[in-house]
């Protein structure tokens, strides 16, 4: 009764095409490009999981990453409404609607690692100001999956809006020391949730920071990626 009187006062519109009834319909889902292949981290080549291969590792860079899909057209305005309008909803609409090849490879890395999942934490100004943080409604959806969450990183530095900032030498430098560890223990596996990766600054930053604590393997899970 409640969701009837919700949909009567706040119904939903799709992001694409203002069809009533869902945040993306299943014609504009399709039109979303998806990451047909997994790739190293930094090569960008065919790599079974999406596996950093071993002569691209750094030692406090990231082991993996999966993406599910290409952060252009649609894909941007879907991600800029459920963040900036806040209207959240719509990433978990886009989650419930994913193809489930993606999410039995994320599985497989559950299998291998034992991974604790956790989402790049926002600044408290930030996290306030937007009322949620976009990163933890996916790693709500990999909890479903089994995967065990929790939160070991801080962001103690409240940094400007990355995407505004073109130079992706100074992301680096805005993001530089932007998160402390803060976790009673050291977990062997870390996988690092968050919405986007663009220059990929954020996620190194965060990465560095957990293995010179002592975290051996940390791998990234992003909604989207750019092209």
């Amino acid at each position: 009764m409640e969701n009837h009187i919700m949909e009567l006062f706040f119904p939903r519109f799709c992001v694409g095409c203002g069809y009533l009834g869902t945040y993306v319909c299943c014609s504009c889902e399709a039109q979303l490009k998806r990451v047909k292949k997994n790739t190293c981290y930094y090569c960008d080549r065919a790599a079974p999981f999406g596996l950093t291969h071993p002569r691209c590792k750094q030692k406090e860079g990231i082991d993996g990453n999966l993406s599910l899909y290409i952060y252009t057209g649609l894909f941007k305005k879907i991600l800029h409404d459920s963040k900036y309008k806040g209207a959240y909803n719509i990433l978990k609409t886009l989650l419930s609607t994913n193809k489930r090849h993606k999410w039995r490879e994320i599985l497989t890395w559950k299998h291998l690692f034992s991974p604790l999942i956790m989402g790049v934490p926002l600044h408290i100004n930030r996290l306030r100001q937007r009322g949620f943080n976009q990163s933890e409604i996916i790693v709500e959806k990999l909890a479903t999956m089994g995967f065990n969450k929790g939160r070991c990183l801080l962001r103690v530095n409240d940094t400007p809006h990355l995407a505004s900032i073109k130079d992706k030498n100074m992301r680096k430098l805005q993001i530089k020391g932007a998160f402390k560890f803060n976790g009673e223990y050291i977990p062997p596996t870390v996988m690092l949730v968050d919405d986007v990766i663009t220059s990929g600054a954020t996620l190194a930053e965060c990465a560095k920071t957990l293995k010179q604590k002592g975290v051996q393997t940390v791998l990234t899970i992003s909604l989207a990626k750019g092209s």
